[in-house]
C-alpha cells in the first residue's frame, strides 16, 4: 500500500494542490535563506577584530622600522596602503551584505502584502459570482 493520497479527479483541485505544494516549498526556502542572511552575534566582533589587528600590525611594523632608510619607508607606505585597502574592501563587502539583508526584508514584506491583496481579490470575486448549479 502506498502512503500517498490518490490524485484528485478534478483538474482544478489538482492545480490548487500543486500550487499550494509549490508555495509551501518556496516559503520554506525563503525562511531558510532568511535565517542564513540574518545578523549573527559574532559579526560585529569580526569587524572589531579586523580593525584592531590591522592597527596592531601597523604599530608592530612601525616599531620594527627604526632606520632612516628611504626604501623601508617606501615599503612600509605600500604595506599600510595594502592593509587599509584590505580593511576597506572587507567593510565594503559587509555593507553590501547588509544591503542585501535589507532588500530581502523589503521583498518579503512586499510579497506578503501582494499575496494578501490577491487573496482579497479572489475572495471579492467569489462573492460577486452567483453559485453554479
Amino acid at each position: 500500500m502506498s502512503s500517498q493520497r490518490p490524485l484528485p479527479h478534478d483538474p482544478e483541485m489538482l492545480v490548487k494542490e500543486v500550487t499550494a505544494t509549490i508555495k509551501i516549498k518556496d516559503i520554506k526556502e525563503i525562511y531558510r535563506l532568511k535565517d542564513r542572511l540574518s545578523v549573527k552575534w559574532w559579526e560585529p566582533a569580526v569587524i572589531f577584530l579586523l580593525f584592531v589587528s590591522g592597527f596592531g600590525f601597523i604599530l608592530t611594523v612601525t616599531q620594527i622600522v627604526h632606520t632612516k632608510d628611504p626604501e623601508q619607508f617606501f615599503i612600509f607606505f605600500w604595506f599600510v596602503l595594502l592593509l587599509l585597502t584590505l580593511i576597506a574592501s572587507t567593510e565594503l563587502l559587509i555593507s553590501k551584505i547588509k544591503a542585501l539583508r535589507r532588500l530581502s526584508e523589503i521583498q518579503m514584506r512586499l510579497i506578503t502584502d501582494l499575496q494578501k491583496e490577491v487573496q482579497q481579490i479572489k475572495q471579492a470575486q467569489g462573492k460577486d459570482q452567483p453559485p453554479e448549479d
